[in-house]
Parts: structure tokens; C-alpha cells; sequence
């Protein structure tokens, strides 16, 4: 059994954008083997903070604010399962506190919820220490197929396997800035894969090595952009009036690339420079309830855990 003291950790937890998206087709035991070059980028961002309160009585608190009525806040928000899985991992003692200020939108396919279980996983640990890093990307597994990357702390990764797998890049991504807007529909993940696998003749893309070597050449976002890629495009964009207007949106504001957010709907937006991004935002800000300025995180930014 663990001993902790009531000290709190605040981290933001990110968001992602995957700047290509390659999907296999069906495996047999119903997933796809992906491969994509994954930025984190913050703001914007959720914020967490986590307190370990000693005593007998164990178990997770979670109080969430800014979330819409229907937000999961009990034991099936993922924020709190990172903690009671982190907690019987451990047998760490005491009640867990855990605050989530959303920030992040449903349904975007910005990866908010797994960013909030990987951050908490990342809190815990720096209160009590008790993870080796093999342990605690087993436990960002069993939460889900995109928790471990939000592992890094700001670093970009490759991504492969179902999401499982998550290796920083050996090269460093430019300076990336953008624009994140995300239209009134929402896209649950399951129904994007479904409509993509209901395709007749859909191509499965091979972007991501054709982007790493451009990016291990030093490319800046204009070399950049005609490379990013996301395989969901074929099948949402033509069956989400709402998201293909606001693709286009995106692309007529003067963005380098308009590209769908994982299985959307948000819209990812890259800019040459912080200065185009926030001139972005501003074309963007009254079409869009939610539009935000993106900026990239290389990995330096975050505190270690």
C-alpha cells in the first residue's frame, strides 16, 4: 500500500491531430491496424487537477465543469477509470480527487477523452511515483486505442497497430500553428469506421512514410501541407453535409490544408505562422461557435511526471 500526502498536480491535457491517417481494412477481431503521424497541440485543452487525500476510505471523486448535461461523470468517464485503475494497480490508499475543466468538444475526433485518462494517469504517478513507464502505458492500453499516445507529454509520435502503439518521432515537427473549428455535428467514432468500411471501393492511403520523410527532411508547413492525409475523409466528408461545408470553410479562410480531425468533425486548419493562424480564427470565429487557435507542442513544454 502506497503513502501519499494531499499535495495536488495541475497538467492540461491536449488534443491531437492526426496530420495523416492511414486505415487497414477489417482485422478479424473487429479493429484496424492504423499508421499516422500524430501532433498534440495545447491550447486548446482540457485542464486536470488531482489530489490524493490519505485515509482508509478509498475510491475516486470526479467533478466536472464547463460539460454539457448528458457528460459522463461517473465510473464510465474515462478520467475516472484511469484513476480507479491507477488506484487498484497500486493499492494506493485514500480518496482521489479529480477536477476536469472541459475545454475540449465531444465528437471531434480530437481525442479529449483520452487525453483526460492519460493525464490523470500522468498526475498520479507524479504524486506517488509508483508506475515504471512500461506499467503505465499498460494501463493507457487497457483504457484505450489512443490513450498511450497522449503518454509523450507533448511530443509527436507514429501511431500503429490499433492506436496502441505509440513511438515519438525521430525528427522534430516545425513550429506548427493552426486553426481548430468543430461544426454542431458530432461524430461518434464507431459509425465513422462503419461508413468507411461500407465504401465499395475505398483506397487506404500511404501517407504517413511519404509525411516522416519530409519531415526528416526539415520541411516547413507549406512543404508540409499537400502531404497531410486522413483515410475518414472519403467516407464522412460525403456523408456530413455539415462537416464538408465546414472543410471547405476552412479552405476559402486561407488555411495551407483544411484536414479532418481522426473520425471528425472537428476541422484542423494548418498555417504558415502563428500571425495566419490567429487571421484564420478571425475569418473563422463568427461561423463557428467553437474555433480556436491550435499550437503545437514539441515535447519540451510539458512537465515530466
Amino acid at each position: 500500500m502506497s503513502a501519499v500526502t494531499s499535495k495536488a498536480v495541475s497538467q492540461s491535457a491536449s488534443c491531437k491531430v492526426n496530420l495523416s491517417l492511414d486505415i487497414a481494412a477489417l482485422r478479424p477481431d473487429g479493429f484496424h491496424d492504423l499508421d499516422s503521424v500524430v501532433a498534440l497541440f495545447a491550447p486548446p485543452a482540457d485542464e486536470i487537477t488531482v489530489r490524493v487525500t490519505p485515509g482508509a476510505a478509498k475510491g475516486v471523486l470526479l467533478v466536472c465543469k464547463h460539460i454539457p448535461p448528458d457528460f459522463p461523470k461517473g465510473p464510465e468517464n474515462l478520467a475516472h477509470r484511469a484513476a480507479t485503475l491507477f488506484q487498484e494497480q497500486f493499492s494506493v490508499s485514500g480518496r482521489i480527487f479529480v477536477k476536469l475543466e472541459k475545454r475540449l468538444p465531444l465528437q471531434a475526433g480530437l481525442g479529449g477523452g483520452s487525453s483526460d485518462a492519460a493525464t490523470v494517469l500522468l498526475a498520479l504517478n507524479q504524486l506517488t511515483g509508483l508506475a515504471s513507464p512500461n506499467e503505465l502505458s499498460d494501463l493507457a492500453a487497457a483504457l484505450g486505442s489512443d490513450v498511450p499516445l497522449f503518454l509523450q507529454k507533448g511530443r509527436p509520435v507514429r501511431m500503429r497497430g490499433r492506436g496502441e502503439i505509440a513511438e515519438p518521432l525521430s525528427s522534430p515537427l516545425p513550429s506548427l500553428f493552426g486553426v481548430l473549428i468543430k461544426p454542431a455535428v458530432g461524430v461518434p467514432t464507431g459509425p465513422a469506421y462503419a461508413a468507411l468500411d461500407a465504401l465499395p471501393a475505398r483506397s487506404i492511403g500511404e501517407s504517413t512514410p511519404r509525411l516522416l520523410t519530409a519531415i526528416a527532411a526539415g520541411a516547413g508547413p507549406r512543404k508540409l501541407a499537400p502531404l497531410l492525409h486522413n483515410d475518414f475523409e472519403q467516407a464522412v466528408l460525403p456523408t456530413f453535409p455539415e462537416i464538408a461545408a465546414a472543410h471547405r470553410a476552412v479552405t476559402e479562410a486561407g488555411a495551407l490544408r483544411a484536414l479532418l480531425c481522426g473520425s471528425g468533425s472537428a476541422i484542423f486548419g494548418l498555417a504558415e505562422s502563428r500571425a495566419h493562424a490567429r487571421e484564420l480564427v478571425k475569418r473563422l470565429c463568427g461561423t463557428f461557435a467553437w474555433t480556436k487557435l491550435a499550437t503545437g507542442l514539441s515535447g519540451d513544454e510539458a512537465a515530466a511526471p
